[in-house]
């Protein structure tokens, strides 16, 4: 009995010491040389908000929400994004959630009135229906009509036709939808009472035509529910190759067996571009300072992965968006502190610059330092209107919707 106690004694003493170690080593432990971290990689400061307007008499090492900052600089804030201090809009007075877009426009639902909205060819909100919504707690937006799947905080799942105001119940056992890209179908992750009723399965929109594609067991939390554009892959599949690399595997539809690929990092996450010819991704490493960054690879699924180049942009494509297939918006939290591509929720204490990225030549452009009532912003649920004139984000502390005006 004695030894045994030892043993264990011995044991918890080991534990600690490497998870003090672990900590000391991706917080505390010197910053890495220059030689070893990227040169060009931008954790989201920059010299002079207005940089590329002439005026850099402004830093962005002050806090904008800790100043006056539309009567201080009253005469530098821009309207229209130019790479300076730019004019925010708020398009609405409550909270919003399941902001998505589709091929009608921009539409969300609000938190109080819980009612359905979408924005409007003149940028403002305009009713879906009259129909109230109790409690909604998360929207999936069909791409090709006014259809919606509604998730409840009870478990309870139902897919409601905005046209045709019908609405059907999906089994409570489904979770993680993703629409294929004609709207017909849905994959998702069927989550039973064991592992092994664990399943990556597809559907029609309505439930019915239920088919298994891939078991998960225990793995749910690395797989990424979402078809791919060209309608091939259902899913994504991370998994650890070492401390420092991850191997991705694409999940398609029918067990075909498409090629995997490695990325230099952990914490993948993904997005791909409106006609699929583009992955963008991020991961964070120790040659990032454990902060995360952006990639783009080829996004086809018979070359997925084929060639990677970093963007060297800080931040996550949940905070990204496309403008077509050449053109994306990102919003780049100012100042990450070391280690934060493992806890993106640090990001919602910093706010954010707005950079675009031409993706047909790598080059970047800092497009907008965001000001108006609420000082700064971390934004995420990032759109672009359909005529290209506004950058639509809901606001993470507000959650209010807002826009910038592109041009």
């Amino acid at each position: 009995m004695n030894i045994k106690k030892i043993l264990l004694s011995l044991a918890f003493v080991v534990f600690v010491l490497s998870m003090g170690f672990a900590l000391y080593w991706v917080f505390f432990r010197p910053t890495p040389t220059p030689n070893q971290i990227d040169p060009n990689f931008n954790p989201g400061a920059v010299p002079g908000v207005n940089q590329n307007t002439g005026n850099n008499n402004v830093s962005t090492t002050t806090n904008p929400t800790n100043s006056p900052w539309q009567t201080i600089f009253k005469d530098k804030i821009s309207q229209v994004a130019n790479g300076g201090l730019t004019e925010v809009k708020t398009l609405n007075d409550n909270k919003v959630s399941g902001v998505g877009q589709t091929t009608d426009g921009v539409k969300y639902y609000d938190q109080t009135k819980q009612q359905f909205f979408r924005i409007n060819g003149q940028g403002e909100p305009e009713l879906l229906t009259d129909k109230k919504f109790f409690q909604v707690s998360n929207v999936l937006w069909s791409p090709k009509d006014d259809k919606a799947i509604l998730e409840y905080p009870d478990g309870m799942n139902i897919l409601y036709n905005f046209r045709t105001n019908k609405q059907v119940t999906l089994p409570p056992e489904l979770a993680n939808f993703s629409f294929a890209p004609s709207g017909q179908q849905i994959s998702a992750t069927w989550l039973g009472n064991n592992e092994e009723d664990n399943w990556l399965v597809i559907a029609n929109d309505d439930g019915s035509g239920l088919g298994l594609i891939e078991p998960i067991g225990d793995e749910a939390a690395d797989v990424a529910v979402g078809f791919s554009p060209d309608g091939q892959v259902a899913a994504l599949f991370r998994k650890s190759v070492d401390l420092q690399r991850q191997e991705v595997y694409p999940i398609g539809l029918h067990e075909e067996n498409f090629n995997s690929f490695v990325v230099n990092g952990s914490g993948f996450t993904s997005s791909w571009s409106p006609e699929g010819n583009s992955l963008l991704y991020s991961v964070y490493s120790e040659t990032t300072d454990y902060l995360p960054n952006l990639w783009v690879t080829n996004g086809q699924t018979s070359r997925l992965g084929d060639l990677k180049v970093s963007l060297n942009l800080a931040t996550w494509p949940d905070k990204c968006t496309f403008s077509g297939e050449n053109s994306l918006y990102c919003a780049v939290p100012q100042g990450l502190p070391r280690g934060a591509g493992l806890y993106p929720e640090i990001a919602n204490s910093y706010p954010d610059n707005f950079y675009r990225v031409d993706l047909s030549t790598g080059a970047k452009t800092l497009i907008a330092s965001p000001v108006g009532d609420l000082g700064g912003y971390t934004a995420y649920n990032l759109f672009v209107s359909d005529d290209g004139q506004f950058l639509y984000f809901t606001d993470q502390d507000s959650g209010l919707l807002q826009s910038i005006r592109l041009r």
